[in-house]
């Protein structure tokens, strides 16, 4: 390009320019790139040669970053800081971020591929990224040709980066045959399975629908045209299914809509149909499948239409059966309908058909209420029954008896009052009197049997109370017995009193036993005790629990407290002599000494207490120091004697 120079100052500005940028080491052309702003181009699409080579003839300075990817091999350009088309001037930075690949570290299930040939393998490998994998081959007589024999790693999760190994039968041979995959794209299925027969491939085919690729053809095959695969792999083949038909929304449309777009699409289709209060007669409520679902011409299209409201019939005068059919058969396109029935007496409508219906006519919601009134016929009014006799055409009577003031036979109540409308063959009971309540006489029988007969006639409404006392008689034979009942004869009105007095049998007056020997009373439980006293004679009643002349209930109890005279061990005894004991046994053991004494101190005084003292005087184990009180002298029973004894030479 050239350049015109319009002035000799612009001249010579730019001689003097390029001598000072001689004299600093810079060029013409770098001032003039300097000046330049460099467009930006897209840097994914290049290599990262291509980048370093296009920022070099553009003066540009390139800094690299780099990052884990798991779709793009590494060296690969990511992504740039200043976007295609920007500008930067000569000198500037543009950061680019290169690939890494796939992150090493990442964790990979290696699951368990027995079963499986050593196609799904490749496969796992190749999806996974596993970056340190090894198929290695063995022969072997029980798998078959081209299947997994052993891995290393079974159902655990390791890096992508650790080391795996799986070992792939060759059946008798030594190794396994390679194959080159060809491009199926042209082939049609039939030249796919004959191509995997002839070279011992399992074909596993899937149809998917696909707008780019005709129907019936290949669009892709999980190993690529060209690529090896070894004799007893699979390869998946998905086979185009055409770009099918998406289902439009039909949900609001007319059947006559829906027909045309069935046509036009080369679809079938199905009706049902479904009351409805929101959308109108003939019109789609819902459909399946769904809108925007993608499905093969031909496929059939379910849809519901709406059969709008539902129109109501007037059922007067009908059976709640003719009703109730009609709702089952609209019910069963969805209506809902329900009936809430009551029945009531009719004298014009026939017992079992309508009286009347709301809604009666016109169009209702689906899931609408529909209140009827079933008549049963015209009943009985129930009339004022007033004496037992009295009966009722259509009435069934049950009479319940009842004393009362009222005369014999009068009816006191009726369970359905006058007027009241019933039912033909309803049961009534009438409440009829049977006057005042006869009176029997309970003297000689025990308040139980006058409660009993209470009991009776109280279950008949008598409503009678007993008031009862007690009083002490002249036998003790008529003990608990009733001696007196007022009234005891003729009739009482119900809630009367019947008063009552029972006998308490005979009373006794306590005898005087203290100071004698008596120790019984007739009609008296005697409890009896005995103790020592210096006062009374043994047998003889110190004490009474109950006083002389105190009258008690017949069979009472009192205890009294007899004499057994001086108490023997209090008497003066004399303290026996022990002190030659000790000359009488030889031993070392002193418990020996202790048990001698013991065994003659206790058969000479019984009723003095021994203790034991000790000393060491060095006469001797067992020897006699002391007897306080002193041997010989005479001392009350009870009182302690010490003895004490020497321990010198005693183990």
């Amino acid at each position: 390009m050239g350049i015109l120079f319009k002035s000799k100052v612009t001249i010579l500005l730019l001689s003097i320019s390029i001598s000072l940028s001689i004299l600093l080491g810079f060029s013409v052309s770098s001032i003039m790139s300097m000046e330049r702003p460099i467009r930006i181009i897209d840097l994914t699409q290049m290599s990262e040669d291509d980048v370093l080579l296009w920022a070099n003839e553009n003066d540009l300075v390139v800094e690299t970053i780099e990052e884990y990817d798991e779709n793009t091999a590494v060296g690969t350009i990511l992504s740039q800081d200043i976007t295609a088309g920007d500008r930067l001037f000569a000198g500037q930075k543009i950061i680019i971020t290169l690939s890494k690949g796939p992150d090493p570290d990442v964790l990979v299930n290696i699951i368990d591929f027995s079963g499986q040939d050593i196609g799904i393998v490749q496969t796992f490998i190749d999806n996974s990224k596993l970056m340190n994998a090894h198929i290695l081959f063995e022969k072997s007589e029980d798998i078959e040709t081209s299947y997994l024999i052993s891995q290393s790693v079974v159902d655990q999760e390791i890096k992508r980066s650790d080391e795996v190994n799986f070992v792939i039968s060759t059946g008798s041979k030594e190794s396994l045959d390679k194959i080159t995959v060809p491009d199926f794209t042209t082939y049609t299925k039939t030249e796919i399975s004959n191509w995997g027969s002839s070279n011992n491939i399992t074909i596993n085919f899937i149809e998917e629908f696909n707008s780019s690729t005709e129907q019936g053809l290949v669009f892709s095959q999980s190993l690529a045209a060209q690529s090896e695969v070894y004799d007893g792999s699979s390869i998946t083949i998905k086979i185009s299914k055409g770009a099918g038909v998406v289902i439009e929304n039909l949900v609001g449309k007319s059947k006559s809509e829906i027909d045309k777009i069935i046509t036009d699409n080369n679809l079938k289709v199905t009706y049902d149909y479904i009351y409805s209060s929101a959308t109108a007669k003939d019109v789609a409520t819902s459909m399946s499948p769904s809108a925007t679902t993608r499905v093969e011409e031909g496929t059939t299209i379910s849809i519901v239409l709406s059969l709008g409201k539902v129109s109501m019939s007037n059922y007067a005068g009908k059976t709640l059966s003719e009703l109730e059919s009609w709702v089952n058969s609209v019910n069963a396109d969805g209506a809902n309908l329900k009936i809430n029935s009551s029945i009531a007496y009719s004298d014009s409508i026939a017992s079992g058909s309508i009286i009347s219906q709301n809604p009666t006519t016109g169009d209702v919601n689906p899931g609408t209420s529909i209140t009827v009134s079933v008549s049963k016929g015209g009943g009985v009014v129930v009339k004022t029954f007033a004496s037992r006799t009295d009966t009722q055409e259509g009435i069934k009577i049950s009479i319940t008896e009842k004393y009362s003031t009222s005369a014999s036979g009068t009816v006191l109540s009726q369970s359905i009052a006058a007027g009241t409308r019933v039912d033909v063959g309803t049961s009534i009971t009438l409440t009829v009197s049977i006057g005042q309540v006869p009176v029997s006489s309970k003297i000689g029988g025990t308040l139980a049997d006058l409660q009993s007969w209470v009991n009776t006639v109280n279950a008949k409404g008598a409503n009678l109370s007993i008031s009862s006392s007690e009083a002490y008689t002249a036998n003790q034979t008529d003990k608990g017995k009733i001696t007196s009942q007022s009234p005891s004869s003729g009739s009482v009105n119900p809630g009367s009193t019947i008063t009552a007095v029972v006998s308490k049998g005979t009373q006794i007056t306590v005898a005087t036993f203290t100071g004698t020997s008596t120790t019984s009373q007739t009609g008296l439980t005697v409890n009896k005790s005995e103790q020592y006293s210096s006062s009374v004679a043994s047998g003889v009643v110190i004490s009474q629990s109950i006083a002389a002349g105190t009258k008690v209930d017949y069979g009472s109890s009192i205890s009294l407290v007899v004499s057994k005279g001086v108490d023997p061990s209090t008497l003066p005894v004399d303290v026996p002599y022990v002190s030659y004991i000790s000359n009488s046994i030889t031993s070392s053991n002193l418990q020996d000494y202790k048990d001698e004494i013991s065994s003659v101190f206790y058969n000479a005084a019984p009723t003095l207490k021994l203790s034991f003292a000790t000393t060491s005087d060095g006469i001797g184990c067992g020897a006699v120091r002391s007897v306080n009180p002193g041997q010989g002298t005479t001392v009350n029973g009870g009182t302690t004697v010490t003895v004490t004894l020497d321990t010198t030479g005693c183990n």
